[in-house]
């Protein structure tokens, strides 16, 4: 099973599924082209809604649709707030789609994390039964038990955590400092890093990935990074270089 993975064992993923809950999304009023262009440019997965990826399958080209199976309450203005979030697909609708791997996402902190776990493991185990990946998205929020959200051994807890439940790749946060997500990625599961609230400072975005890669990362998640970026077929070379061709 080799899903989101390229041959290298490594990844570059692009999460185009923000519409779901949350709108305005500049840069991704047209999915075709947009998934397309990032596609074009190297991508080897990309996390879509269930909708996307049934519509648009075509668009994927070589790289692999992920399929979200959890949706929550729709905002405006770009705004994430801590919401909970609940299952709406299964494996096998993702199979139906011509997905390639499926994702549900967790957060450690939060009031309903439990059904979160509960749901993730259920997965897991679902997905085992067909031959699918799966990826559990986890990830602590602030809260009383996680106060630093960044904190290396909130990290590490997130993705041991996935690791227990079943994940065959897990997704978190970067922590801080990037370098220190090596303990995280101890586990013999592959870890993927997502870019978090987008930012101008591409520099130091990319350098954090040099990082995380060095430290035993499997690749990147990266979502408002590329498509508003402005220019996302650049922004996955980028990645590419770092993550498949040890570029600096």
């Amino acid at each position: 099973m080799t899903g989101p993975l390229a041959p290298d064992g490594r990844t570059v993923v692009v999460a185009v599924d923000h519409p779901l809950y949350s709108w305005p999304c500049a840069g991704l009023e047209d999915r075709d082209r947009t998934i397309r262009e990032v596609s074009d440019a190297g991508a080897d997965a990309l996390i879509a809604s269930y909708g996307t990826v049934r519509d648009f399958r075509a668009a994927f080209g070589a790289a692999t649709p992920i399929l979200k199976l959890d949706l929550t309450t729709v905002t405006v203005g770009g705004t994430y707030p801590l919401t909970e979030y609940a299952c709406a697909y299964t494996v096998d609708d993702a199979l139906r789609v011509g997905a390639g791997a499926v994702l549900t996402f967790v957060q450690l902190g939060a009031d309903f994390e439990l059904e979160a776990l509960r749901l993730a493991g259920a997965v897991a185990a679902a997905a085992d039964r067909v031959g699918l990946p799966n990826v559990c998205e986890i990830m602590p929020v602030e809260s009383r038990r996680f106060p630093d959200p960044a904190d290396p051994v909130a990290i590490t807890a997130a993705t041991r955590t996935a690791v227990e439940l079943g994940a065959r790749v897990v997704k978190t946060a970067i922590p801080a400092p990037a370098a220190s997500v090596a303990d995280a990625c101890a586990f013999g599961v592959p870890v993927i890093l997502a870019g978090g609230d987008l930012t101008t400072d591409r520099p130091a975005l990319l350098g954090a990935v040099a990082d995380v890669m060095a430290a035993g990362a499997a690749g990147v998640a990266f979502g408002r990074n590329v498509w508003g970026s402005g220019d996302p077929a650049r922004v996955v070379t980028s990645l590419v270089r770092l993550v498949h061709g040890g570029g600096s």
